[in-house]
């Protein structure tokens, strides 16, 4: 049985947990953190002792956690590399959306179509500081009316397509189904997590290009999948510390690349790859490799 520390703020059920901490067990949510004073008074009054700490919805408390509880859940893909005693990498998206499971949306589809016909799609919801570079860099290069581009007040959505109403969309959304490649803007890029938003190229069968942290393209060849660098060169931007210069490489490859006018080309000269990774994502040999850590 799974209980949570405080009920009223935790918003996802995680009774996913119960494979792996069978017993009655305490999760402490990275929720939990938005009153850490409330926090540890519950917790010294709480009965329960057999304990986990649930860090792997939210990635901002990764870099402050005041609490140390064995053992703690990570989607920090740093520790994928460099095990640390009582952290365990637990890449939650990764696993669900393999598993083509949903979390909390409703009405998720886990598919879209493989016959694309437009090329570059790039939907942002709320307007963290790197997305608003990232959109003003494209702006000032004229690049807006060349993508399906939805930023905060700001909607390049051509007839045909219904508006985008939501945050988290399903892959079976027109907009998935005909766009070849997907520019993800991740929640963070100066931290090492991944959400639902990187899995969506995969499984709608995309060329991703991934606006996020340091090595995050690196982490995702390690784990098994195709990132395309014969087509995307993020090897000259993913190893990039300046976060503005990683974009501005990201920017300057979009742009070289649209004027190519070779997308829809380039994408179906790699189709049976782009296939091959949509496979390989909801394999349980993916899974295996993801979920190396998760073994109590």
């Amino acid at each position: 049985m799974i209980y949570h520390l405080n009920p009223a703020q935790y918003y996802t059920n995680r009774t996913y947990l119960t494979q792996w901490f069978d017993k009655d067990t305490l999760v402490i949510t990275d929720n939990d953190f938005e009153n850490i004073d409330q926090t540890q008074e519950l917790l010294k009054a709480h009965p329960l002792q057999n304990r986990v700490l649930d860090n792997t919805h939210n990635p901002y408390p990764d870099n402050r956690i005041q609490i140390t509880i064995d053992p703690t859940l990570t989607n920090n893909f740093d520790y994928w590399y460099r095990p640390k005693p009582g952290m365990h990498f637990f890449p939650l998206f990764l696993w669900m959306f393999s598993l083509r499971t949903n979390l909390w949306w409703q009405g998720f589809s886990m598919d879209s179509g493989n016959s694309k016909t437009q090329e570059i799609m790039c939907l942002n919801h709320k307007p963290r500081p790197f997305r608003i570079q990232l959109f003003e860099e494209f702006k000032q290069k004229n690049l807006l009316d060349s993508m399906m581009y939805t930023f905060p007040e700001y909607r390049n959505l051509p007839g045909e397509f219904p508006e985008i109403n939501r945050a988290d969309a399903g892959v079976d959304h027109e907009v998935y189904d005909q766009y070849a490649v997907n520019i993800v803007t991740e929640t963070a890029i100066d931290l090492s997590y991944l959400s639902e938003k990187t899995c969506k190229p995969f499984i709608a069968r995309q060329i991703p290009i991934i606006v996020s942290s340091v090595g995050v393209n690196q982490f995702l060849k390690d784990i098994g999948l195709d990132m395309f660098e014969d087509i995307v060169p993020w090897p000259t931007w993913d190893s990039e510390l300046d976060k503005n210069i990683r974009i501005n490489k990201i920017v300057e490859f979009v742009e070289q690349w649209i004027k190519s006018g070779t997308v829809l080309e380039d994408y179906y000269r790699v189709i049976d790859r782009v296939e091959r990774n949509k496979k390989y994502f909801h394999s349980e040999k993916f899974r295996d490799i993801i979920m190396v850590q998760m073994s109590f």
